[in-house]
C-alpha cells in the first residue's frame, strides 16, 4: 500500500508539473468548467471515447471497469463490513460472486482479442501479457477460492484488520487465498509504474480537461522570457523615419 500511495502520488505530482501552454482540447470542447466536469463524468461512466474505437471493445472495456468496481466492493463488504450482506441479503453476495466469474471472462475476452487481432498484436508489449495474466490470476483464484477454497472469512479479516492496525496475526492456512493475496500485493506495486495509473491520470488529460477558450482568452507559455510590450506612439516617433518612407502600402517609395 505504500508502494502504491507513493508512486500514484508521484506520478500525479509528476504530471501536474508539466506545463500545458497550448489549448489541445479535443472539439467539441465545453467553454465552461461546469460543461468540463460534465465531460469528464460521462467520459467516466460510459466510455465515450473508446466506443469510437469499436463496439466490441468498448463493450469489454466498460464490462471489465465495471465487474472490476463491483469486486473490489464485495472485497471491502465482505472483509471489513460482513454485517452489510446480513442486512441487504445474502443473494447480493451470491450474484456479486457470479459478477466475479464474468470478470474473468471478459479479462479471457480482452487477452482473445490482443492475440487474434493483427493490429493490436502489433503494438501490444510484454508487459501489457503480463498485466492481462497477472489479473486473469487474481480473478481466477479469487473465483475459486470462493468456490472451493473452503476460506474462512472471519480468519481473513482478523488478518488484514491486524495488518492495517500493526497488530498482525497469523494469515489463514489456505494455499490459494496465500497466493491471491501476494498477486494482489504485487499488482498494487506495480500498478504506479505502468499504464494502470489511467485510473487516476484521465482526469489530468488536457484533451478532456481543458476549456475551449483559445479565442476569448490569451495564454502565454510559463517558459517564454518576459516581453515588455511598447505603446504605438513611442514606436511610432521612433521608426517615424522609416515608417514614412514604407507609405500607406508598406512599399519603399
Amino acid at each position: 500500500m505504500a508502494v502504491f500511495f507513493g508512486g500514484i502520488i508521484y506520478r500525479v505530482l509528476k504530471w501536474l508539473v508539466v506545463p500545458v501552454p497550448t489549448m489541445i482540447m479535443l472539439t467539441p470542447a465545453p467553454i465552461t468548467r461546469m460543461g468540463v466536469a460534465k465531460r469528464l463524468g460521462l467520459e467516466f461512466l460510459s466510455f465515450g471515447s473508446l466506443r469510437k474505437a469499436g463496439r466490441k471493445l468498448w463493450l469489454g472495456g466498460w464490462l471489465f471497469h465495471l465487474l472490476l468496481g463491483i469486486t473490489l466492493l464485495t472485497h471491502i463488504v465482505t472483509i471489513f463490513f460482513p454485517v452489510i450482506w446480513s442486512t441487504v441479503g445474502y443473494t447480493w453476495y451470491e450474484l456479486a460472486g457470479y459478477a466475479g466469474i464474468l470478470f474473468a471472462a471478459v479479462i479471457s475476452f480482452l487477452l482473445f482479442r490482443r492475440l487474434v487481432h493483427p493490429g493490436v498484436r502489433f503494438f501490444s508489449k510484454y508487459s501489457d501479457y503480463f498485466l492481462i495474466f497477472l489479473i486473469f490470476s487474481l480473478a481466477f483464484l479469487g473465483d475459486y477460492t470462493r468456490a472451493f477454497g473452503k476460506l474462512d472469512q472471519g480468519a481473513v479479516s482478523s488478518y488484514l484488520y491486524g495488518l492495517l492496525t500493526l497488530q498482525p496475526v497469523l494469515p489463514p492456512s489456505n494455499l490459494a487465498f496465500l497466493t491471491h493475496f501476494l498477486l494482489a500485493q504485487l499488482f498494487l506495486m506495480y500498478i504506479p509504474f505502468s499504464k494502470v495509473t489511467h485510473l487516476v491520470g484521465w482526469v489530468l488529460a488536457p484533451t478532456r480537461n481543458q476549456r475551449n477558450i483559445a479565442r476569448s482568452e490569451w495564454h502565454r507559455n510559463p517558459w517564454n522570457p518576459e516581453v515588455k510590450l511598447e505603446p504605438w506612439e513611442s514606436y511610432a516617433a521612433r521608426y517615424q523615419k522609416e515608417l514614412e518612407e514604407l507609405g500607406p502600402g508598406g512599399e519603399r517609395r
